[in-house]
């Protein structure tokens, strides 16, 4: 038994195989085991089943996963841990480490499951499945909200002028709607710059401001 969890603590990239909780609950089974404990608990010993099982089927793959593994789960899957990357928070860090150690190769079905089927990644997925709003070689400008989500600088230099779509990706920061990345190419300068489609429109020219012709009466 005590060789048995050694082999799996000193497994490679542990800690994409199993959770912390798991790995701490390993240590400790060891650590007790090393102190000279003789028997685990019935309870210890059936979660130490599980935890083997999960890694086996995570070294082996699942055959019924990945056969129903298709283009559209891929495009799912890398889109929604690359949405998760791009957030500030640190969400489903054991998936993503996995998603980049192991890049190209189908993820474990719960793995997918968690990062592509909750409510977040779903409002992402279904804004990036529409066709863009402003395709390439478009000309927009600035909401006046955008100063949300540009820098002072990027906004003040950038508002009411036209920008040009170089692309429409397939990347999001956030849930909202309108949530797809555009980057733009600035009319004034070579910056390009990335900004939420929620915060450009369609470009429109200022009107010019109208100009009242006063008619004096001239003395005779």
């Amino acid at each position: 038994m005590k060789e048995r969890i050694k082999d799996i603590l000193e497994m490679d990239n542990l800690g994409t195989l199993i959770s912390g909780w798991e790995e701490q609950f390993l240590t400790s089974l060891s650590t007790q085991l090393e102190r000279g404990k003789k028997q685990l608990s019935q309870k210890q010993v059936d979660v130490l089943h599980r935890v083997e099982a999960k890694i086996e089927k995570m070294v082996k793959g699942d055959p019924a996963w990945e056969c129903v593994w298709d283009d559209e789960k891929a495009w799912n899957f890398k889109t929604a841990v690359n949405y998760y990357k791009a957030s500030p928070e640190r969400y489903f860090s054991q998936i993503l480490e996995w998603s980049d150690r192991n890049e190209g190769k189908i993820p474990p079905q719960n793995y997918y499951k968690k990062v592509v089927e909750n409510k977040y990644s779903q409002r992402v997925l279904n804004s990036l499945r529409q066709d863009p709003k402003y395709p390439s070689g478009s000309t927009v400008m600035l909401r006046a909200t955008a100063r949300t989500g540009l820098s002072y600088q990027v906004f003040s230099t950038h508002h009411r002028i036209p920008l040009f779509v170089v692309a429409p990706t397939e990347k999001a920061i956030s849930a909202a709607a309108g949530c797809r990345i555009y980057t733009l190419l600035s009319s004034v300068s070579s910056l390009l710059f990335e900004v939420e489609e929620r915060w450009i429109k369609k470009w429109r020219a200022p009107k010019p401001s109208s100009q009242t012709n006063i008619s004096e009466d001239i003395p005779f």
